[in-house]
């Protein structure tokens, strides 16, 4: 049976463990939207997008957006006026889903417990939901500085492995808490 193609970026699972408020300055021009893995930028608490791809770090994913009156939004709209606060899942211990991107070949059992990178995606206005997956183009491999470290495929009855958009459990492996990492781009 076909997996079901709904991608959401990094979605928690079992328990949160640390959730912290980050910024999101009135500048911030790029849609923001939950699951959507991000980095902390420069020392204090702003936030920005991550980049996806080998070697590019990840503090967490976001699970709640706020405007600036602690108004909770559906996502952060890249024309939004004024700053915002963002709530970020960014234990580096914490367990994720997400979905590998579906393309032409695909992660099997002999992937788990292996290094791969995310791709971007641009979100969705009417789920409100991020639209970031796996790239699950290439086996998963040992470098140290692949994104994501999966873990094995959800348990699931409508999750079947090794064909199109399979959910993995995984956690960040980059992780920019464990880097000695501040600031954007590094």
């Amino acid at each position: 049976m076909a997996n079901v193609d709904r991608p959401r970026g990094l979605e928690p699972v079992g328990p949160i463990l640390s959730a912290r408020e980050y910024k999101c300055v009135s500048a911030y021009a790029q849609d923001l939207f939950i699951g959507d893995p991000v980095i902390a930028i420069a020392t204090g608490r702003d936030i920005q997008i991550a980049v996806p791809g080998s070697t590019n770090i990840l503090l967490g994913a976001i699970i709640a957006i706020y405007d600036a009156n602690k108004v909770p939004l559906a996502y952060w709209d890249s024309g939004h006026v004024g700053e915002g606060y963002i709530v970020v899942a960014d234990d580096p211990d914490q367990i994720f889903v997400c979905q590998g991107d579906g393309d032409s070949s695909y992660l099997d059992e002999s992937d788990c417990n292996g290094n791969v990178a995310l791709i971007s995606g641009g979100g969705s206005t009417v789920t409100n939901r991020s639209t970031w997956e796996l790239d699950d183009s290439a086996t998963a491999g040992t470098a140290p500085t692949e994104q994501i470290r999966l873990i094995r495929p959800q348990d699931r009855p409508d999750n079947t492995i090794a064909i199109a958009n399979c959910d993995w459990l995984c956690r960040i492996n980059y992780h920019q808490r464990l880097q000695g990492a501040v600031g954007a781009g590094v």
